[in-house]
């Protein structure tokens, strides 16, 4: 079994490269192949990815959810998709704390060389594919508005001062949402969508129980005309997600929003498009190695 190591040197604070010795060394006692590339620019990794497909049974990845989406929008472009691991280095590493991963990365590589990995949805927006979640509207520009210096010096508490910032801006516009259920359509102040119960940081263990293979998509809509709309945002996730019944939320497997133009996505934390967008669910794309604990609650 052959694996590749594809890393981002300056995700987090570039702490990952100091572990990777001891990567290479136990893998070298369970003659397993093991190579290593370092990303040298922004979308390398996506490069690489859909170069590499082809030669490699396993892909290790070293980075945050930023590293994760150029690596899966590289394998998206190839026929053969090897199975993904992930080392969390990033800032937030939603991905992969979604899937149970140790933060560990002596644990972590013991569950890549003794588990099975299992399939896992993949979404795509306009062309561009994404694993968990894609956004627009308040708090949502803070992931990659971010400057690097201030993640390198305050790690996550800088999404948190740029959040609080954020979270005053004035934030109105429309949406008509078709859906597989029908039509939504009003002002609204932010879309969430939501494949599973992590983002920015937080698990939303009351958000949903949705499945990483159900074939479905989660959005949570707030509305710009509700009273205290600012603070119903900030209940959501104080609530850890939990929906009230007011709140207006919908599953399907594709969604066509129209919108503004001067609308910005994210899409797994990176800025992604402008305006209308389409949404629609993979089933069961590519491997990804899983906690069991994970596997048994969320596939």
């Amino acid at each position: 079994m052959k694996t590749l190591l594809l890393y981002n040197p300056v995700s987090g604070r570039g702490l990952f490269k100091k572990h990777i010795p001891a990567i290479i060394r136990r893998y070298e006692e369970e003659h397993r192949h093991l190579d290593v590339y370092a990303s040298t620019s922004e979308k390398d990794l996506e490069k690489q990815a859909a170069l590499k497909a082809k030669d490699y049974d396993v892909f290790l990845v070293g980075g945050g959810d930023g590293t994760v989406n150029e690596v899966v929008n590289g394998l998206m472009k190839s026929d053969t998709r090897p199975a993904i691991g992930i080392f969390p280095s990033g800032t937030a590493n939603d991905i992969a704390s979604m899937l149970g991963i140790p933060k560990s990365v002596k644990k972590a590589t013991e569950m890549f060389l003794s588990e099975t990995p299992v399939m896992m949805d993949i979404n795509r927006m306009n062309g561009r594919y994404f694993v968990y979640t894609a956004a627009s509207g308040i708090l949502t520009r803070v992931s990659y508005d971010i400057s690097r210096r201030l993640l390198r010096k305050y790690g996550y508490l800088a999404y948190v001062f740029e959040g609080m910032k954020d979270f005053f801006e004035e934030y109105r516009y429309p949406v008509r949402i078709v859906h597989d259920n029908g039509v939504f359509e009003d002002e609204v102040i932010m879309v969430l969508g939501l494949a599973s119960n992590r983002v920015g940081g937080m698990t939303l263990s009351r958000f949903s129980p949705s499945r990483l293979n159900d074939g479905k998509f989660e959005l949570r809509i707030f509305q710009s005309k509700r009273k205290f709309r600012r603070f119903r945002v900030l209940s959501f996730f104080i609530r850890r997600g939990k929906k009230l019944r007011e709140d207006i939320h919908l599953v399907s497997s594709r969604y066509e929003i129209v919108t503004d133009q001067s609308v910005t996505w994210n899409m797994d934390g990176e800025m992604a498009d402008k305006g209308s967008v389409t949404i629609e669910v993979l089933r069961e794309q590519i491997p990804f190695y899983v906690n069991p604990k994970v596997r048994k609650t969320h596939f």
